[in-house]
């Protein structure tokens, strides 16, 4: 009876590890830098964002296939490219993901040459939206250390809301929106500047002090954000 209830939990167990690994695989398709496509299943684990963002790995329809029967992946099945070998990536879920190259000037100690990032899109058109997710190894803020020492689902939801809104207009590489003058970006659409100033999208009495002094938003705050971005965006498409 004992050995029956131990060969239980081992299954149980090993179904929960093959369930949790199936779920880092997320379905969608990734443009190269050639213009083809093709489908895939890309890895994204939010514990570890640094991984999707300076690189990607991923497996074809047919490997998740033969994953989801064993339960396991041949190392050599993993295929890994640098963001500058694809244009970036979309997930089913409506995920849009792009290459793009960043210069963080956020720290005290400025990084002057950009680095190819392959980032969340979350507007675009004549200004684009990306949002860039912290870092949970290596040189970490103290913040995202107490996080990381949790683990699990803990850190998972911070990663999740507390993330650089990068935003881009004509210049070459994305700014964090904490470090502009905002009507360099909108001034020059009359009704969004009006629906700014009349806090139409709710973001004025979201600039709280400790956004000011940082550089991380909430998924809150990027919601009004990429509300007015999208707005403006589609002013320009209308010719309003």
């Amino acid at each position: 009876m004992k050995l029956l209830i131990s060969i239980c939990y081992s299954l149980l167990f090993l179904m929960c590890i093959n369930l949790q690994a199936q779920g880092l695989y997320q379905k969608g398709t990734i443009t190269f830098k050639n213009g083809k496509s093709a489908e895939a299943y890309v890895q994204i684990d939010y514990r570890y964002p640094q991984r999707f963002q300076n690189s990607i790995t991923y497996i074809t329809p047919s490997t998740y296939a033969k994953f989801l029967k064993k339960g396991k992946i041949k190392g050599k099945k993993k295929i890994k490219l640098k963001p500058k070998e694809i244009e970036g990536f979309h997930l089913d879920n409506g995920q849009i993901f792009k290459t793009v190259s960043y210069a963080d000037i956020t720290g005290k100690a400025i990084k002057m040459m950009p680095k190819k990032l392959c980032l969340e899109q979350l507007s675009s058109g004549e200004i684009d939206l990306y949002r860039l997710y912290s870092r949970t190894t290596g040189k970490i803020s103290y913040e995202t250390a107490d996080y990381v020492r949790k683990g699990g689902q803990e850190l998972i939801d911070y990663i999740q809301d507390n993330f650089q809104l990068l935003i881009q207009k004509e210049s070459k590489n994305p700014r964090n929106i904490m470090h502009i003058n905002l009507l360099n970006f909108i001034g020059d659409k009359h009704d969004i500047r009006d629906n700014y100033d009349t806090n139409y999208y709710g973001l004025r009495n979201q600039f709280t002090e400790s956004q000011k002094e940082g550089k991380l938003v909430n998924k809150k705050f990027a919601a009004s954000f990429v509300k007015m971005i999208d707005d403006y965006n589609q002013h320009t498409l209308t010719g309003l």
